[in-house]
């Protein structure tokens, strides 16, 4: 093993093969593209640009040599060689070592939010309040003129509320530029060549063109079969020990898709047929909207939280060990006044107030007991952070996380599939999951079965009401501060006394 720089892509032998020439794609990364200090580059500040590649002259090692150069690689890339097991914490240090309590991990992905962005004011972590746009109160929220006339702004409250009574982590990297890199690496798959290549020419999609074939290159939120690895992923490891799972909106998008609102079963209408994964097909809610940007958060949530209660909490059917949910709207668009996005800032708005309602639903679920909830952001393309291009958000909740807690533990995408391959005891599909952080920092042997309790959203900046208009729907608020139906006591005495 040799030491480079992020991306190795090429690497060639001089001619008299004596040195070792190596190219690297993303060179020494992104470091911070915002914040105090921090001086634009000639080519700005958008993370896919100011990452350079490398140009490495190694001299061809010896057997020495190379013994070094390998142990610095190991270095570099293991945290501990040395892997202790502690079984009172609920998540083990590998797949199988001791048995977890927590049964069921959902796991939430979000649209291109940075650290800063949303938790940039929190004084008890390595934040940047001026970069905090997205903040509670925060003087970055919105123009000055705003904040006289309103000074008590809340575009993320239950981001923040979440964050302050469950956990999150101020240490946090997505391995990815842009969502052609993201929703790969978070489903295990990691981007090859075909996709590099595809997420950075432009390219244009010619629906009516008379030149052979239907298909045109790019992904987005999907995997072609150019670019799925032979192991597969996250699904495919799933699968292979029979472990439960079910997907909402996730591996449902593809590049020059039509995106209307009333594309509300799959998110967007596709111009081609693109296949989706076999383990995953059948395992897919066709009746959740993926990522579509003219569709509410709001209604994703009426989605889930229907299919939610008919199929396992009032229907007869068993909570898979995992669930899969997108909730994209914090990505952003352009104002829609008509639609109840009265500025920017109200796509936030309206992806916190779905993350709110997750929390609160599911945490007065029967399956809350055993629960584990994992957000996080697909990449962080949307904005800045003071520390890296490429920091974002992690928070965890459940019993068995603790409270109040923030990690400085280095993550990644592969610390988050470790922590649900560990938990679930399924076996790692590649490298990056072997050699990810492990987040046991994260957990309490103690559980503490405190719901959450959603926070509304400040209807000055996103209009609810008026996004759900156009489906002839209203939003019952006593309904959802209700939460789910409540199970029949006395069946459950009966059930539980016949066991």
């Amino acid at each position: 093993m040799i030491p480079s720089c992020w991306g190795p892509t090429r690497v060639k032998l001089s001619p008299d093969e004596k040195e070792l020439y190596i190219i690297t794609c993303r060179g020494l990364g992104a470091g911070p593209n915002g914040g105090q200090g921090f001086i634009v580059p000639p080519q700005g500040y958008y993370i896919g640009d100011i990452q350079l590649g490398s140009f490495q002259r190694v001299k061809v090692p010896d057997n020495e040599l190379l013994s070094k150069f390998s142990k610095q690689v190991i270095d570099n890339t293991f945290v501990s060689a040395a892997i202790i097991d502690d079984k009172k914490n609920p998540m083990p240090a590998l797949p199988g070592l001791h048995k977890s309590p927590i049964k069921h991990i959902v796991y939430i992905t979000k649209e291109n939010r940075t650290y800063d962005e949303i938790f940039g004011q929190f004084k008890n972590a390595n934040g940047d309040s001026t970069l905090a746009r997205y903040g509670v109160n925060c003087e970055y929220t919105l123009p000055e003129l705003w904040r006289k006339e309103f000074p008590d702004l809340r575009i993320s409250p239950n981001h923040h509320k979440a964050a302050r009574q469950f956990a999150f982590s101020d240490n946090y990297y997505c391995d990815s530029d842009a969502s052609i890199h993201g929703h790969h690496w978070m489903m295990g798959v990691i981007p090859n060549e075909w996709v590099e290549v595809n997420s950075s020419v432009t390219k244009t999609a010619g629906l009516f063109s008379k030149a052979p074939g239907r298909r045109h290159p790019g992904s987005t939120g999907s995997m072609d079969p150019e670019d799925y690895a032979e192991r597969g992923g996250l699904w495919e490891a799933m699968e292979r020990q029979n472990v439960s799972f079910y997907n909402f909106g996730e591996a449902n998008e593809t590049a020059h898709t039509r995106e209307e609102w009333y594309d509300t079963n799959t998110g967007g209408a596709h111009g081609v047929m693109v296949p989706m994964q076999k383990a995953l097909f059948t395992r897919t809610s066709h009746d959740y909207a993926g990522f579509n940007m003219n569709i509410p958060d709001q209604y994703r949530m009426d989605q889930f939280e229907k299919e939610f209660t008919e199929k396992w909490i009032t229907g007869k059917e068993k909570l898979p060990s995992l669930i899969a949910m997108q909730v994209p709207n914090d990505h952003g668009a352009s104002i829609r006044p008509e639609d109840g996005y009265l500025h920017s800032q109200s796509f936030m708005a309206d992806n916190d107030l779905a993350v709110g309602r997750i929390l609160h639903f599911l945490s007065r679920t029967k399956y809350w007991k055993d629960m584990l909830v994992i957000i996080t952001e697909d990449d962080p393309q949307g904005g800045v952070d003071h520390i890296d291009a490429h920091r974002s958000v992690l928070m965890m909740a459940g019993p068995y996380v603790k409270r109040g807690y923030v990690s400085h533990t280095h993550a990644n995408f592969g610390s988050i599939l470790k922590t649900i391959y560990n938990i679930l005891d399924v076996q790692y599909v590649n490298q990056f999951d072997v050699t990810a952080s492990l987040l046991q920092d994260f957990f309490t042997p103690v559980p503490d079965y405190s719901p959450y309790t959603l926070d509304k959203h400040d209807s000055r900046i996103f209009d609810a009401e008026l996004a759900m208009k156009k489906y002839n729907r209203t939003i019952d608020w006593r309904k959802i501060e209700q939460g789910p139906p409540l199970d029949n006591e006395d069946v459950e005495r009966d059930v539980h006394y016949k066991k």
